[in-house]
């Protein structure tokens, strides 16, 4: 059986959604939906430093924080914890 894109149902609430597995009121109110939601906002609160400011000598910084903090190279990245452990290392 050939199924259209718009005949597929959300697995959540029932309704026609053109994505494969919930609609994006469902997948908002997910908790994946939820993280991904965090991120863009932490993305747009932290703006990035030019040359990425205080990381740029931090071990974990390849053009972004490799460890995933939506903070890394912008002034916030000062209070980073993995770059505070790594100072007492050196």
């Amino acid at each position: 059986m050939l199924m259209r894109i718009n005949e597929r149902l959300c697995q959540e609430c029932g309704k026609p959604t053109r994505n494969p597995v919930m609609c994006s009121k469902c997948f908002r109110d997910s908790p994946a939906g939820k993280v991904l939601e965090h991120q863009k906002y932490m993305m747009r609160k932290y703006t990035p430093v030019e040359g990425g400011g205080s990381c740029r000598a931090c071990v974990h910084w390849e053009y972004r924080c490799t460890l995933g903090f939506p903070e890394g190279g912008t002034m916030m990245a000062d209070l980073c914890p993995a770059r505070e452990a790594i100072s007492v290392l050196e």
